[in-house]
């Protein structure tokens, strides 16, 4: 006889479903009997989560990752995006030179606070603040300039009457 953990797809689904009981989205049946076995097939067909529990003992953010992906999947990536540049994990030269090639103040401005708040190394300070400017400046710029067409629709001819 194995036990299941079984996941609703309302996660904050509470009552009764095919004989199973199901508070806050998570219900146990087991498959010693055939409306066990019956309630285990209709979980599966219908998108539930489906997780035997006897003899597991794994952390709650593992065992909720077998429910959602499968048990033979790798874990999940750690929190925040892993292919994000991270300054501290590169030299000063390396920082500058993903800097200049990123051309964008969000992403320089993102790994200027990273750096700051990691190894807050002066030269990529200075260079990084002198790139920010330039990014910001050319954004301006670039905000602030009218195609011809709209600076017709914006201005009004000479002459022409509202």
């Amino acid at each position: 006889m194995t036990k299941y953990q079984i996941e609703a797809p309302v996660r904050s689904f509470s009552g009764e479903s095919v004989g199973v009981q199901f508070t806050k989205g998570t219900g146990h049946v087991t498959d010693a009997d055939k409306p066990g076995r019956a309630a285990l097939e209709y979980f599966r067909r219908h998108g539930y989560g489906v997780l035997a529990v006897d003899d597991d003992h794994k952390p709650l953010d593992e065992r909720v990752n077998d429910l959602v992906t499968g048990p033979d999947s790798p874990p999940p990536p750690p929190a925040g995006k892993p292919d994000m540049f991270d300054p501290g994990e590169h030299s000063v030269e390396q920082v500058i030179e993903h800097l200049r090639k990123v051309d964008e103040s969000v992403e320089t401005r993102r790994v200027l606070d990273a750096e700051a708040a990691g190894e807050n190394r002066a030269e990529i300070a200075s260079e990084g603040a002198a790139l920010l400017d330039r990014q910001e400046a050319r954004d301006k710029a670039a905000a602030s300039t009218t195609t011809p067409a709209a600076a017709r629709t914006a201005a009004p001819k000479k002459g022409a009457r509202s």
